[in-house]
């Protein structure tokens, strides 16, 4: 009875585990997306060039932020300011924002880390180089290298 009893458990656990991969209910919407390749574009982003914003979009997307950019340039000065406005200037360091403000998926509620001047500007320069031809709507995959 009691084998019995654990296969029943058994059973109901994979049963729930294959429902839940079905409806999608197992994967954050990042993961999902990515899944899916609900994406146009994947930028390769250069860890041993910016190591500090690297470090922060890895981080970033582990808690939880979603590691596709869906590119918006109109509203880039409205999410900057809705991200940044309850993180003080710090002197010496630059405010890093994750998804950046280019993002739509950036603003209110994105991660915010102090890294130094040199690399957030630097990386934001490489990161705008590599957009350049891309028209508003177009859905990146940052992968850290």
């Amino acid at each position: 009875m009691k084998a019995l009893k654990a296969l029943l458990f058994v059973l109901i656990i994979i049963a729930g585990a294959v429902t839940a991969l079905i409806k999608g209910d197992i994967f954050s919407d990042n993961e999902q997306a990515v899944q899916q390749n609900d994406y146009d574009k994947i930028i390769n982003f250069p860890s041993d060039r910016y190591p500090e914003t690297a470090k922060h979009i890895k981080d970033a997307i582990k808690k939880g932020y979603s590691s596709i950019c869906t590119i918006d340039r109109d509203g880039v000065h409205k999410r900057r300011e809705q991200s940044l406005k309850d993180i003080p200037v710090k002197t010496g360091y630059d405010r890093d924002e994750w998804p950046m403000a280019v993002c739509k998926q950036g603003g209110t509620n994105a991660s915010v880390e102090y890294i130094s001047p040199a690399d957030n500007r630097g990386a934001g320069s490489w990161v705008g180089h590599q957009l350049t031809n891309d028209p508003d709507g177009t859905r990146v995959l940052f992968k850290i290298k």
